[in-house]
């Protein structure tokens, strides 16, 4: 979306649904962005290792089979993910508390650092945009992205779509 088609956009009414979900899905888009460049600039990860650790970071510590189904993907697949991340030093598996057969993936304190280092830069980049707003706008964009986010947790917690 150019600076045009964003003040045009901004302009119009938002009283249709599907708009306003593409006005959504536009802004979602630099945020993703913001993401990518950041992980390029900081992390060294590519973007599929970079979803495999966040979603451990978020979900675990997770077994393998559960963790491929939070990022839809074959376990094979989730596994050779898992295998580099731990060669890495940024995953850990580890044998399960109730099960000697059930492999347990966490986080380790070096991917927690690289988790960190990402979430700084990508705040660094999204507070130099903020700045360009005025305060007030600042302050509703904040309430507004936390009302979105009880929205869509809300409908995860009760059988809606599926947590990334």
């Amino acid at each position: 979306m150019n600076t045009d088609e964003v003040h045009e956009a901004a302009a119009g009414p938002l009283d249709d649904p599907a708009d306003a979900a593409w006005r959504v899905e536009a802004a979602s888009l630099v945020l993703v962005e913001m993401t990518l460049n950041a992980a390029a600039e900081y992390s060294g990860l590519s973007v599929i290792q970079l979803r495999v650790l966040l979603a451990v970071d978020r979900h675990g510590p997770l077994n393998l089979s559960v963790l491929a189904t939070h990022l839809t993907m074959s376990i094979s697949a989730t596994g050779r993910l898992v295998t580099r991340l731990d060669a890495a030093g940024l995953l850990t598996r580890l044998l399960a508390s109730h099960s000697r057969r059930e492999v347990s993936i966490d986080v380790t304190p070096l991917g927690h650092q690289a988790i960190e280092r990402l979430r700084a830069a990508r705040r660094r980049h999204i507070a130099a945009a903020l700045t360009r707003l005025p305060p007030a706008t600042q302050q509703t964009l904040a309430r507004t992205l936390l009302e979105f986010t009880a929205a869509v947790q809300a409908g995860n917690s009760c059988g809606g779509m599926a947590r990334p």
